[in-house]
């Protein structure tokens, strides 16, 4: 079994006219060219040969800890306005387009290593590290996203710490508003680019599940004329169903974006797929990421049993054993497919059940009719539900309505805590929080931790 690619990531040597003619900006500095070794946004993180990028924020404003990054061992500063010091500075117009413009750059340097790309409305994380330990269990050195940088600035990043003696890169690209993936996609230039899921993701930007579609399988059109477009389906039928949608419009959508290249689309697990995540869409997930590492060139023994020995990540359906409770940390973000997804695995559960749920943002028009589905899918499951602040409120309403017999409200993260406590307190129970990153429901876990006697295993990345 290979390990991760190791080592610093690979040398990118800039000279002055082609660093401003990749950005069109202007170099400052008696050195004619450098060789950097990955970037960093961050000056605390900053590493000896880094490019390090100023960017202008809303609390701080990195041109300010230029300085603290070139002690470090910056080799390169790219800045919106000159400065002054001891390495060479790149002063350009727009500071992400120029670390997008400088990535791509690098990754044509590097067509030797197979680039794959995962996006999707749900599960790309997931996917993402499932693939990744699929490809290295099948004999590659791998590099690949750690957590969730999969933005603007996320991407660029990933593709810059390649390390040179990597064989496959996987990296995760992501989206909450028409027009961002497709960019992505073109700088990773991936041999290989999976859509996880199509679900109702940020509808307030995307409209519909039509909308969804068209950004996500945006991109395929990234991919070489040879490439493999994979498409993961698991409960499309469903998510459909629920939104008035005809699932044949949307794979019609992913094949014209698909164009001539192969399109493969990926359903449930085979039962004979062994793997330790909670749920049939995890499955889902897992049988999906071993296709894509199979057409990477995986030994696919080796891929099966390192999917078998995966772990949920933080906020990911991770499941804590507590005495003779079984939290189940799904605490990352939410939208009406993942909510249901969750309150489906607490149900396989047996036993007392409670859904600890908060609000479910970037919903648009669509805000009430999701947020009435969770709750009425809560109730069909026969779970007991704690809606957690004011905008989960609907999700309670529809719960009752649907004859859901065992609903609270809390107000905040302290009384939900309190009240979970106090229904664990009765007998062992199983408990799922989830919520929308803005609801923060990693708070009300921590005290629910806190209260049975056990450590806090550790945050979300």
């Amino acid at each position: 079994m290979a390990a991760d690619a190791a080592g610093s990531p690979a040398l990118f040597v800039l000279s002055r006219a082609r660093a401003s003619a990749l950005t069109g900006g202007s170099w400052l500095g008696a050195a004619d060219s450098v060789a950097v070794r990955g970037a960093s946004l961050d000056s605390r993180s900053v590493q000896p040969g880094n490019l390090f990028a100023c960017f202008v924020g809303a609390r701080a404003d990195g041109h300010d800890y230029a300085p603290e990054a070139v002690a470090k061992g910056a080799a390169l500063v790219l800045a919106s306005r000159p400065l002054t010091l001891p390495v060479p500075v790149l002063v350009v117009d727009d500071v992400a387009q120029a670390l997008a413009r400088l990535a791509a750059a690098f990754r044509a340097e590097h067509d030797d290593c197979c680039w794959l790309a995962v996006a999707g409305a749900n599960g790309k994380t997931t996917t993402t590290r499932l693939l990744a330990a699929a490809l290295r269990g099948g004999g590659a050195r791998v590099h690949a996203t750690d957590g969730n940088r999969n933005n603007h600035l996320g991407v660029p990043l990933c593709v810059l710490a390649l390390p040179a003696d990597a064989t496959h890169a996987v990296i995760e690209i992501g989206t909450n508003h028409p027009g961002e993936l497709a960019p992505l996609a073109g700088l990773v230039r991936p041999r290989i680019a999976v859509v996880a899921s199509l679900g109702p993701e940020h509808l307030a930007g995307f409209g519909d599940l039509a909308g969804v579609a068209r950004e996500e399988c945006s991109a395929f059109a990234s991919l070489p004329p040879d490439g493999l477009a994979l498409l993961g389906v698991h409960g499309l039928d469903e998510e459909c169903a629920a939104h008035g949608e005809d699932p044949q419009r949307l794979l019609a959508i992913a094949r014209a974006a698909a164009g001539s290249r192969r399109l493969l689309l990926s359903g449930e697990a085979p039962p004979e797929l062994a793997v330790r995540l909670l749920g049939a869409h995890q499955r889902a997930n897992a049988w999906l990421a071993l296709q894509a590492a199979l057409a990477a060139g995986a030994e696919e023994g080796g891929a099966r049993r390192a999917l078998a020995e995966v772990e949920a990540a933080p906020g990911r359906l991770r499941p804590l054993r507590i005495g003779a409770h079984l939290l189940i940390d799904d605490c990352y973000n939410a939208n009406p497919a993942s909510m249901c997804a969750g309150l489906r695995v607490l149900a396989e559960q047996g036993g007392r059940r409670l859904a600890i749920l908060g609000h479910m943002g970037e919903l648009g028009a669509a805000s009430a009719a999701g947020h009435a589905r969770v709750g009425r899918c809560a109730a069909a499951l026969g779970c007991a539900l704690l809606a957690v602040g004011e905008a989960a409120r609907p999700i309670l309403e529809a719960f009752r309505a649907a004859g859901g017999q065992e609903g609270q409200a809390a107000q905040d993260h302290e009384q939900a805590a309190r009240l979970a406590l106090a229904w664990l307190a009765d007998a062992p129970g199983c408990v799922l929080v989830k919520g929308s990153r803005s609801a923060r429901l990693e708070l009300v876990l921590e005290r629910l931790c806190a209260g049975l006697g056990a450590p806090w295993p550790g945050g979300l990345h």
